[in-house]
């Protein structure tokens, strides 16, 4: 049993709450058979919680999508083997599909995992994995977690480092400007250089700037003036910030290489191979298989090699 396996097989048996109903006869079946050993009890009850706090996650902002869908059942496969198959493949489908009948799921898996802090990590991981699975991750799924993460008794600390890999917020540093935003303004890559940065301010603000509203109503001048006075902020904000180029991992030579586009690369925690998209979106590519941010900030990039 791996790292992971030991984690978890160290911490089964804290969970004491009341359970709920539990469908699926697989489930059901191993759930109430007094013949089963105790671990494998425990080790169900922790795939059933985790099943129905991912499912719990991924409905906060409102919708549940089929790529928020195929994570959890990704997640829930990598823990069921860590636990030394617990349960079959359509005894596992049968769970996730019944996720959404435990009440209060977040909560009984924070109950569960507190007081072992390699779980507990663990489990924060697995709730941003489905978090960023769609798309980057909203407010809603943010606030979640970061509930979760107080009710477990984690860190800010520990936290950032649980989110590292996959959200681009976590990585910033909180004394410095937000270069995402300052880049979603001027509508420049993440990994603009100077020249760029420069030349769509200049386009930004013969569009924006107060002197070619001066004729028009107030309410509309008041409009373009607050727009101007972002795009100055944002660009005040990256001509003051060094250049800051993205790395992959090269999927031949498995060394550092600029993120370009449709470069092939490799994966820095599963190993698998991905194709880059083009320059405008790499900032937010992700692992298919385990959701990981494909590319990042030099620092951190030779951390991950």
């Amino acid at each position: 049993m791996n790292w992971q396996g030991k984690a978890i097989g160290g911490s089964i048996g804290s969970f004491l709450g009341p359970w709920g109903a539990l469908a699926g006869a697989a489930a059901g079946h191993f759930f109430v058979d007094r013949k089963a050993p105790a671990p494998e009890k425990q080790a169900l009850r922790l795939l059933a919680v985790t099943a129905a706090a991912l499912y719990e996650l991924a409905g906060v902002d409102g919708r549940y999508t089929a790529k928020e869908d195929k994570a959890i059942r990704a997640i829930l496969a990598e823990i069921n083997q860590a636990l030394g198959t617990a349960l079959a493949p359509h005894e596992l489908a049968y769970l996730i599909d019944d996720a959404a009948r435990i009440d209060r799921s977040l909560a009984r898996l924070a109950a569960q995992v507190r007081g072992n802090n390699n779980l507990a990590r663990a489990a924060a991981v697995w709730l941003w994995r489905v978090a960023v699975s769609d798309c980057d991750e909203t407010p809603a799924e943010t606030e979640c977690i970061a509930a979760f993460a107080r009710h477990i008794g984690l860190s800010d600390d520990e936290m950032r480092h649980a989110a590292l890999l996959y959200s681009r917020q976590a990585m910033r540093d909180p004394r410095q400007p937000d270069r995402h935003a300052a880049c979603s303004v001027l509508g420049v890559p993440y990994n603009a250089d100077a020249a760029q940065i420069k030349t769509a301010y200049r386009t930004l603000s013969q569009t924006y700037h107060p002197d070619k509203h001066a004729g028009l109503d107030s309410a509309i001048r008041a409009l373009t003036a607050e727009k101007f006075a972002q795009i100055k902020a944002a660009y005040d904000a990256l001509s003051d910030a060094p250049a800051c180029d993205l790395y992959a991992k090269d999927a031949a030579a498995r060394r550092l290489v600029r993120a370009a586009d449709e470069a092939v690369i490799q994966c820095f925690t599963c190993g698998q191979k991905n194709r880059l998209p083009a320059a405008a979106h790499i900032l937010s590519a992700r692992c298919p298989a385990c959701q990981t941010l494909l590319a990042f900030e030099r620092g951190l990039a030779e951390q991950l090699l």
